[in-house]
């Protein structure tokens, strides 16, 4: 009977450990689901949670049929999103392709039908309800290697781009006199890079680059108040705006350090007339007018995917 006895106490432990560790895994799973996108069969964002400060509407969604996107009446935005271009003999990272992959990048999308735009032309192809597959082309941090890389490519392939920049960054490369991989553009190249007519220089904050203090990238802190937040973070924005209006530079895209982003944020920045915001929300954009150019989801152009379409079908859930 004791012996029973121990064979039960054993299986009821067991059984209790199974269990925990099915409510923990189960718990993982549940906050992962609420900072996951989910797509639907066309590959748009079916929800998505910004904050506890916000409404699940608040992020603008695409009103587009099934069957508009079945029969190609749709205007497709894929956003890419790089970081820093390396030469082709150097290693590639998560946030590093090779001057060639880059243009084998280009090559493709222009095989798969895309046509790539600017800010500006996208107003005009909104307006004009102008159905295709558009593709923008976004380099974010302002990396000296896109500096570097990227100008020749765009010109050899008839591509644009836009590179968002982070104010402290450029100062800090200004007071260097070396270059490594991972080195920004300082204030001059930036200036130079401006004046590339497929090239458009976007915000990218000042000193907001950072996980710090309770505050991911621009996000409001669940302690801080709306007030609070709008002054600091307007602040913050006009701070590297005069910066680069300094160099000739006018800027009316913000690309949000790590895709974080917040009601306050886009009030802030509407407020100060940007035409167009962007995160980092792994999705396709499907467009109706102006306003689906706040928000903005891009893709993350890794080296871990073997090419374009690869990377196309993983963010659109497809097998």
């Amino acid at each position: 009977m004791a012996k029973n006895n121990g064979k039960f106490t054993l299986f009821f432990m067991l059984f209790i450990l199974a269990l925990t560790l099915c409510l923990v895994i189960g718990m993982d799973k549940c906050e992962f689901a609420t900072k996951k996108v989910a797509f639907d069969s066309n590959c748009k964002v079916a929800d998505y949670d910004i904050d506890n400060k916000s409404d699940n509407n608040f992020l603008s969604m695409s009103k587009t049929s099934t069957k508009d996107v079945a029969s190609g009446k749709k205007i497709e935005l894929l956003c890419l999103m790089y970081h820093n271009v390396v030469g082709n003999t150097q290693k590639q990272g998560n946030y590093e392709v090779k001057q060639s992959v880059l243009e084998e990048d280009f090559k493709e999308l222009k095989k798969l039908g895309y046509k790539c735009v600017d800010r500006k032309s996208l107003f005009d192809i909104v307006n004009k309800k102008q159905t295709g597959k558009y593709v923008m082309i976004t380099f974010d941090d302002g990396f000296y290697g896109v500096y570097k890389y990227v100008p020749s490519l765009l010109e050899k392939y008839d591509m644009k781009c836009l590179v968002s920049v982070v104010g402290e960054f450029m100062d800090r490369q200004d007071k260097l006199t070396y270059r490594t991989r991972c080195s920004y553009m300082n204030t001059n190249e930036v200036r130079e890079l401006a004046k590339n007519k497929r090239v458009e220089i976007a915000h990218h904050s000042y000193n907001f680059h950072h996980i710090q203090d309770g505050r991911r990238g621009v996000k409001i802190k669940k302690d801080e108040t709306n007030d609070k937040y709008t002054q600091v973070f307007k602040e913050d924005t006009q701070k590297l705006t005069s910066k680069l209006n300094g160099l000739g530079v006018k800027v009316k895209t913000y690309c949000y350090p790590y895709g974080e982003f917040c009601r306050e944020s886009e009030r802030v920045l509407k407020g100060l007339n940007y035409q167009m915001t962007m995160t980092c929300v792994e999705k396709v954009n499907y467009l109706e007018n102006k306003n689906s150019l706040f928000l903005l989801g891009r893709i993350n152009r890794s080296a871990n995917y073997q090419n374009i379409t690869n990377l196309i079908n993983k963010a659109c859930n497809k097998k």
